[in-house]
C-alpha cells in the first residue's frame, strides 16, 4: 500500500562563512557610496560668510536726541562702518556697528544713574585703566577681564559709553567712533 504522506525535502542550510572577499568589498562599496553622497550633500556653500544685516539707526537716534538734546550721538562715520543693531528704550539708546576690520563696536547712552548703567555696559567687573584723549575730549577708559574695552564720558545728563562689554573693536576703532560724536 502506498503511503499518502509525501516526504518533504530536508531544508537547505545557508552556507554561512563562505563569503568571499569580493562580497565584502561590494558591501563596503555600497556603504562608501552612501557615506560620500551624504558628505557631498552636507557641504556648506562656497560663500561660507552670511550676508551682514544692516539697520538704519537714524530714527532711534532722532527720537533719543528729541528727549535728551544735550546727548552726543554718532555722525559721519566712515562708509565702511555698517550699523547692525539699534535699540531705543525709555532712557537709553544702543547702536552697534561692524567696523572695516570686521570687529564689533557699540555706542550706548543713557540718562539713568551711572551706578546702574556703567556696570551694565562696560561689564560688571570692568576696571578704570586711565584716560584717553579723543578729538580734544578726555574719555575714561575701562577694561573687562576678557579684554573688551570701553570709553566713557558724560554729556550733560547723559552718560555715553563707546565700546561696551560686547565690543571686540580695538582702541583705534573706538577712537574713530568716539570722535564722530556730536551734540545736535
Amino acid at each position: 500500500m502506498a503511503s499518502d504522506v509525501q516526504e518533504r525535502p530536508a531544508p537547505v542550510k545557508n552556507k554561512r562563512g563562505r563569503e568571499t572577499a569580493g562580497d565584502m568589498f561590494r558591501s563596503l562599496g555600497v556603504v562608501l557610496v552612501l557615506v560620500l553622497l551624504m558628505w557631498f550633500l552636507a557641504q556648506p556653500p562656497d560663500a561660507d560668510e552670511q550676508e551682514l544685516r544692516t539697520v538704519d539707526p537714524s530714527a532711534d537716534v532722532a527720537a533719543f536726541t528729541a528727549d535728551v538734546p544735550s546727548a552726543a550721538v554718532p555722525t559721519d562715520l566712515p562708509e565702511q562702518w555698517r550699523s547692525t543693531s539699534s535699540t531705543l528704550e525709555a532712557d537709553s539708546l544702543r547702536v552697534g556697528w561692524v567696523t572695516p576690520e570686521g570687529e564689533y563696536a557699540e555706542y550706548a547712552v543713557s540718562t539713568s544713574p551711572a551706578e546702574e548703567f556703567l556696570p551694565a555696559t562696560t561689564g560688571a567687573k570692568a576696571r578704570r585703566t586711565g584716560s584717553v584723549e579723543v578729538a580734544g575730549q578726555s574719555w575714561e577708559q575701562y577694561r573687562e577681564a576678557d579684554g573688551s574695552r570701553s570709553l566713557v564720558r558724560s554729556y550733560g545728563p547723559a552718560l555715553v559709553v563707546v565700546g561696551t562689554s560686547r565690543a571686540t573693536a580695538d582702541l583705534a576703532e573706538l577712537e574713530v567712533l568716539a570722535g564722530s560724536l556730536e551734540t545736535r
